[in-house]
């Protein structure tokens, strides 16, 4: 008896519900007129450096280290079509008895730069360096035919070579973040 008055209770709620919700008309052009904006971070690069890794098999001190890595963010057509700004964040750590200089370079698939970074420079000691670099793709196009990532950090040449029993290191690590807007 019970489960008859339960029925039409829920009958009755229903129905109010589904007659007293949207009575205006639908507007479907409001979804032409919007732009899905998302960001994307990605770790970019990270490493460590001690003072032995500055020299060479033969005990000689380089004053540059360089390596190449591959950057996959523009092979996406929808990354490379929409791509507004991209932000470079860097975290650096020097514990070095000396300046270091850190020259970041974007590649295209033949190794020619594609934008250069103006040269990082972190003082001897500095813990916490923090980098940051915002860059408009409608300035600067040719960015979106990069494959390649380049650092090359450089010691600071004092006239006395580092000590490659010392422990200390040099931390790099870097992150960029995508800014897409794209409409439906």
């Amino acid at each position: 008896m019970k489960t008859p008055i339960k029925v039409s209770v829920l009958l009755l709620l229903l129905c109010f519900f589904l007659l007293s919700s949207c009575y205006e008309s639908l507007d479907f052009n409001q979804v032409d007129e919007y732009v899905s904006k998302p960001v994307f971070t990605s770790a970019l690069t990270y490493f460590t450096l001690v003072p032995t890794q500055f020299f060479d098999s033969n005990g000689n001190q380089k004053n540059s280290i360089s390596d190449i890595t591959s950057f996959y963010g523009f092979q996406n057509t929808y990354v490379k079509d929409n791509l507004v700004k991209l932000e470079f964040n860097a975290e650096i750590k020097n514990e070095f008895d000396r300046e270091v200089a850190i020259q970041i370079d974007l590649l295209n698939k033949n190794n020619a730069v594609t934008y250069a970074f103006e040269p990082i420079i972190v003082e001897s000691g500095d813990l916490n360096y923090l980098f940051f670099k915002e860059i408009e793709i409608a300035s600067n196009q040719n960015i979106l035919n990069t494959e390649k990532v380049r650092i090359t950090v450089r010691i600071d040449d004092t006239g006395t070579p580092m000590n490659a029993n010392v422990t200390s290191g040099f931390v790099f690590k870097s992150s960029v973040t995508l800014f897409i807007e794209s409409s439906i």
